[in-house]
């Protein structure tokens, strides 16, 4: 039998973050997954920087941009009559066209990728990691402007006509299932890991870190929060906190850092409106070979963000040894890992970051933190295990069609 050949799709900027970091960690293991089971894989990103960083990894990437004919196939499958017309002429989109043309025969987007619905010939499996638009539809990023509305179709109709569904927490299980009506046997559960940058910077030397946080002014023991700047990651309730702690006579330092998504003035406002200027220092993006180091020179990741399940920071600060501070939402990812609050309360955040500076809290952490990515690492290789099992069971299958 041939090999099958699988498109691996990573549509990420760098620039978002977790949402790169984690794909990475994808191509990277779908790579191995190829060399051991005898099978391709072919990497196609839109941006130039991304085919940089790979080939730092060993993978040459295909570039592969949207082109103007698949924009308008995009907003013509928007406006649901197209369907008929592709139907009834066998319309292909560039996208796919080009795929074809590679040999490609299943592809796997690393993402909840809008690419799905230009896909007439090939099957894809697709990659959900939340489902936040209709856990916080409140927040402007994920209902303004149609955000809501086109969600609904990617999700939809991604979940239930991929033939694999990956996800990252059990509770996006049963959110497929209730919510789409996804069959349970089409969905694999992979935890998230850490990003390879900050996993593999344990081997940096003291002086290095130094380095790094001599570059940013800093001095350890801060308090880091490494996220865009969006409504949902709910900066404002952390600077609250803050302003609470000062009060009471106790003043911490915090450390921001991530790409500005359109907040970052009301958050540096609100800063100045709680006087706080001297207190917190906002590094905008860094460079994913620095944030170990940051992790490291902070006394504990603090993440008050609205969207879950599951985020990335709390097992990069685990994988380095820091201590998280984490909503109660998302106990399930922390377990006790982690000391948690209530994200709707400042006073909860300011009581959560006192227990942290108490005698043996950090030690604690630190342990628990070490003993929950054990667990979540021996929960993604079964997860892997099943991912593979399913490609098998494809490859047989896809085996039967003619091409």
């Amino acid at each position: 039998m041939r090999p099958l050949r699988l498109a691996v799709m990573l549509e990420q900027a760098l620039e978002v973050g977790g949402g790169f970091q984690q794909p990475l960690n994808d191509v990277l293991w779908l790579r191995d997954w190829a060399t051991k089971s005898g099978n391709e894989v072919v990497v196609y990103s839109p941006y130039p920087q991304t085919q940089r960083i790979l080939k730092e990894f060993g993978i040459e990437a295909r570039l592969l941009k949207f082109s103007v004919l698949d924009h308008a196939f995009l907003f013509l499958k928007y406006c649901g009559p197209f369907d008929l017309v592709q139907i009834g002429l066998k319309l292909k989109s560039p996208f796919e066209r080009a795929l074809v043309r590679d040999g490609i025969d299943v592809v796997h987007f690393t993402s909840t990728s809008k690419r799905h619905l230009l896909l007439y010939q090939l099957p894809f499996v697709i990659t959900i990691f939340d489902g936040c638009h209709r856990d916080a539809p409140e927040f402007p990023e994920v209902r303004t402007f149609g955000e809501f509305e086109r969600r609904e179709i990617l999700f939809g109709l991604g979940s239930k006509k991929a033939v694999l569904v990956v996800v990252n927490a059990p509770e996006l299980v049963e959110d497929l299932s209730r919510r789409y009506a996804v069959e349970r046997s089409r969905m694999v559960q992979i935890p998230f890991s850490p990003s390879i940058y900050v996993a593999s910077s344990a081997d940096d030397s003291k002086a290095s870190d130094e380095a790094v946080l001599g570059k940013y002014r800093l001095e350890r023991d801060y308090l880091f929060y490494p996220a865009q700047f969006w409504l949902h990651k709910n900066h404002v309730t952390l600077l609250a906190a803050l302003a609470r702690l000062r009060d009471q006579g106790r003043i911490e330092r915090l450390v921001l850092c991530g790409s500005d998504r359109g907040e970052r003035d009301k958050i540096e406002a609100s800063i100045a409106d709680y006087g706080l200027a001297d207190q917190v220092s906002i590094l905008g993006f860094v460079e994913s070979s620095e944030l170990g180091a940051l992790y490291r020179g902070a006394a504990a990741l603090v993440m008050p963000s609205y969207f879950g399940p599951t985020n990335l920071p709390p097992l990069e600060a685990w994988a380095v040894g820091t201590p998280v501070i984490y909503p109660q939402a998302f106990k399930t990812q922390a377990g006790d890992a982690a000391i948690l609050f209530d994200y709707d309360d400042p006073a909860s955040l300011a009581d959560a970051i006192l227990n942290l500076r108490t005698e043996g809290t950090r030690e604690r952490l630190r342990e628990a933190g070490e003993q929950r990515l054990q667990q979540l690492a021996r929960e993604t290789e079964l997860g892997r295990d099943e991912f593979a099992a399913q490609m098998a069971r494809l490859k047989h299958r896809l085996a039967l069609i003619p091409r």
